[in-house]
């Protein structure tokens, strides 16, 4: 899937505890490309955050600091554009308490940068933001999935114990003695073989994801684990019917993906990833024709959107 840290994910609030977005630190040089109220630079987290009575006020909530701040000659000058004038003790007391905070601020100058402060290189990799969020133990609750779907049983189970991580990859296999030539990805060949790198990070399946996000018209979801997937049908603004096929497909992807990886190792069989596609668009259809109640889905309408069947 494409990645994109969204102001909803952003927020949302990882094991640690903390937000995934307080881990993007803005170093202001112009203040051209770092988003005054929301994104963080003068505190940890956003300021409209911290100030949400001067945040209501403003009539650009996403105004770079550019538009708010200009120095000259080592002076900053504020700009403000209020929809009212801040009038109340909790506005007032939040403009006087802002004010000394930019004023206290030191100015780099330049061209603005960002700091990736869960990483020692200060740079982003998506590597590095798996880490972190397999660093700390996931609840319970997170490992859940719905099992209320119209692909088959042997799917279903196989789509949980990815999500377990109970697949015999070769690095599970590795760990419980099993003799191998080596523990790489049957599909890239450049890293190790867990669940999560199968359906996650591996190159070859990103495009498989690509392809069935821009088949099915999804909005760009962030995914670092299989359980990630289980959540993209509630982060689309889908019908609770069109849910429904939606989370079919996607366990039908992660049963194909898992088939193709078996049939390289097994059977010496290779496929491209847009022939990958098309057998999760022929398998979810037959499925779903045959397991749903809607028989009389026809298959031109299928491949052109699933979702607006009903």
């Amino acid at each position: 899937m494409i990645l994109q840290v969204t102001l909803k994910v952003g927020e949302k609030k990882i094991w640690s505890g903390k937000t995934l977005g307080s881990y993007f630190e803005g170093l202001v040089g112009d203040g051209s490309l770092i988003s005054f109220w929301m994104d963080s630079w003068l505190r940890e987290d956003p300021l409209r955050i911290i100030y949400p009575h001067l945040f209501r006020l403003e009539t650009d909530k996403w105004a770079v600091i550019a538009d708010r701040i200009r120095v000259v000659s080592g002076s900053k000058i504020l700009q403000w554009k209020w929809r009212k004038d801040p009038t109340t003790a909790a506005e007032i007391n939040e403009l006087f308490n802002l004010l000394e905070e930019i004023y206290d601020y030191a100015w780099k100058g330049g061209i603005d940068k960002w700091n990736w402060k869960a990483s020692g290189s200060n740079r982003f990799t998506v590597s590095s933001a798996r880490k972190l969020l397999s660093s700390y133990p996931r609840p319970a609750v997170e490992q859940h999935m719905k099992w209320k779907c119209w692909t088959p049983l042997k799917c279903k189970i196989m789509v949980w114990r990815a999500i377990r991580n109970r697949l015999p990859t070769k690095v599970e296999l590795h760990k419980r003695g099993v003799s191998l030539q080596n523990d790489l990805c049957g599909f890239c060949d450049s890293d190790a073989e867990t669940s999560t790198h199968i359906f996650t990070g591996c190159l070859f399946v990103a495009e498989i994801w690509n392809r069935v996000e821009h088949w099915c018209r999804l909005n760009p979801s962030i995914v670092f684990d299989v359980i990630d997937f289980m959540k993209i049908t509630k982060n689309q603004p889908l019908s609770k019917q069109a849910r429904n096929i939606l989370r079919g497909i996607i366990f039908t992807s992660l049963w194909t993906i898992w088939n193709e990886r078996n049939d390289r190792i097994f059977q010496g069989k290779r496929r491209r990833a847009t022939e990958v596609v098309e057998s999760i668009k022929m398998t979810s259809y037959f499925w779903f024709k045959n397991r749903s109640k809607m028989k009389s889905v026809d298959w031109y309408v299928w491949c052109k959107y699933p979702l607006d069947l009903m």
